[in-house]
């Protein structure tokens, strides 16, 4: 009866190692889901705030240089759309490089991670962690089950032969 009692108290023990492994795995995933949720907002952010102030300024250049143009015919309207040209030329360079400049900083600031790959592929480990843990607390639940089913099994079998032995 003893070694009974000190199987089920390993069995217990056991499973509440894998119940906080498993938290430990879930709130991992959890973690790592808002960094990237969160990078990726905040890196929008940054970078519409960047196309507007851009636009902005080719706005500003250009108007300026179509009066300066419309005003009187000099040399200086040219430099004005040189540099108009040179701010409509940077939308493109920040749209292609909005990962590096704005979402991997993000990143490594919030989570330590290097870049995004790196944060997808911890985040794929987590999830993979989290499901070892959750097949093995499905397999003690089933034992516990298994375990329930039979010692309940047995009571009620006793309860009969009690019932049988004072019924005579």
């Amino acid at each position: 009866m003893e070694n009974e009692m000190n199987e089920w108290k390993e069995k217990k023990d056991e499973i509440l190692s894998e119940v906080e492994t498993f938290a430990k795995a879930e709130y991992e995933v959890a973690r790592l889901k808002a960094v990237d949720n969160a990078s990726s907002v905040v890196g929008a952010l940054l970078l519409t705030i960047c196309l507007i102030l851009v636009a902005f300024a080719v706005l500003a250049f250009c108007a300026v240089a179509a009066v300066l143009a419309l005003a009187q015919c000099v040399p200086a309207w040219a430099a004005c759309l040189i540099v108009g040209a040179f701010y409509l030329l940077l939308i493109p360079v920040l749209i292609a490089c909005s990962k590096q400049l704005f979402i991997d900083p993000i990143i490594r600031k919030l989570s330590g991670l290097k870049n995004a790959e790196e944060l997808k592929y911890e985040s794929l480990r987590a999830e993979g962690r989290a499901a070892v843990q959750r097949e093995r607390l499905n397999g003690h639940v089933r034992f516990a089950q298994a375990m329930y089913n039979h010692y309940s099994q047995l009571a009620q079998t006793a309860w009969n032969v009690i019932r049988s032995l004072f019924n005579k």
